[in-house]
């Protein structure tokens, strides 16, 4: 249908130009081919060391990666320094590599590339952004690490102008290269007072809405120590950001999956004196801010229950009485029985606010 020099396109007409289309294919934890992601975290978590696991795993063929399967094909792999070059990447490269088979290192050597000494470190204006383009486009590849966003814009990412700049070049160069998957590096705010959301990443309210996933980095808290990772989000997976893999790095610098945990309970601190910890109160209202969402308005108390009792981070005592504090704080609003949803404060324009629902 066409009116005035344009066309108008109806939602069938586009479901019909994709009818052949094919169920996308798991690349990874989720990831499908052809996404655009984020591998995000606070300094010092080991980003880089986990994209350089992952990149070699997909490169050589290997048939797992950190506990999620792969499936064994040979991916034609470029992993992009901006950050980092010279000899300590190629000390903690001989390392990782040593742990490869025959066949691996075979594949590896085939199909892994890194930047050309020539690369910019920085990307300050389109000339460089072309650059990265080209070189991208000659090698042809299955999959793209880029490290790390922070040498891909001029200026901070959390102000608007700057992201809003940085996902348009992003979009023009790098995300119109049609079937590759993208992986960059990223930063999140400081604080680690709660478990990580989507909101810690850095220029978070306009970076995410242009990334299809985002892997979150950090570290685990009080006594307890260590580190963790979770999947943010996935716009492409069913959403599971309650769980937590916590990890270390061996001795040649692969990541190894030590278990998984609730990222509530890795938070968790001990009551005292019988009383209530605010840090339990914290818990549960961000659990419930990080659910309730347009599509699904209201927490259930069985999703609280799995939550937080199921996995012995709080009695089922504690948990009502987290949550009739919540309720008496107005921080939350009991619907009906066992079901919550967030307070919302409305603004009025002269400095008051209305609460609502």
């Amino acid at each position: 249908m066409k009116n005035e020099g344009f066309e108008i396109t109806k939602g069938i007409d586009l479901i019909e130009s994709y009818k052949n289309i094919q169920e996308p294919k798991i690349l990874w934890n989720g990831i499908v081919e052809g996404a655009s992601g984020l591998i995000t975290g606070v300094a010092k978590t080991g980003k880089t060391t986990f994209a350089e696991n992952l990149a070699i795993s997909l490169a050589s063929g290997r048939k797992e990666f950190f506990g999620f399967p792969l499936d064994g094909k040979p991916r034609k792999v470029i992993f992009i320094h901006l950050e980092e070059r010279g000899w300590r990447l190629v000390l903690r490269s001989k390392k990782m590599i040593s742990e490869l088979n025959s066949v691996e290192l075979e594949n590896f050597s085939e199909n892994y590339f890194i930047e050309n000494q020539d690369m910019p470190h920085y990307l300050n204006s389109d000339q460089d952004w072309e650059i990265l383009r080209d070189y991208i486009i000659s090698i042809n590849p299955d999959v793209v690490f880029l490290d790390s966003l922070t040498h891909m814009c001029v200026g901070e990412i959390e102000k608007s102008s700057v992201a809003q700049i940085f996902t348009m070049r992003m979009k023009e160069y790098i995300l119109s290269l049609n079937g590759v998957t993208i992986f960059t590096i990223h930063h999140n705010t400081k604080g680690n007072d709660k478990p990580m959301t989507q909101d810690n990443i850095a220029g978070s309210r306009i970076i995410t809405q242009e990334f299809d996933f985002a892997l979150g980095m950090g570290n685990i808290p009080t006594a307890k120590g260590g580190n963790y990772c979770v999947m943010l989000y996935n716009k492409d997976a069913i959403k599971d950001n309650t769980n937590g893999y916590k990890y270390t790095f061996n001795s040649n610098s692969w990541v190894q999956n030590i278990g998984s945990e609730n990222l509530f309970n890795l938070y968790n601190e001990i009551k005292v004196d019988g009383r209530i910890d605010d840090k339990n109160k914290n818990l549960v209202y961000n659990y419930i801010s990080s659910q309730v969402s347009q599509d699904s308005p209201v927490v259930l108390t069985s999703q609280l229950k799995k939550v937080f009792v199921e996995n012995n981070t709080l009695t089922k005592q504690t948990m009502h009485t987290v949550l009739n504090k919540l309720e008496a704080e107005s921080k939350i609003e009991k619907i009906k029985k066992g079901e919550y949803t967030l307070k919302i404060e409305i603004n009025n324009g002269e400095g008051d606010s209305i609460q609502g629902s």
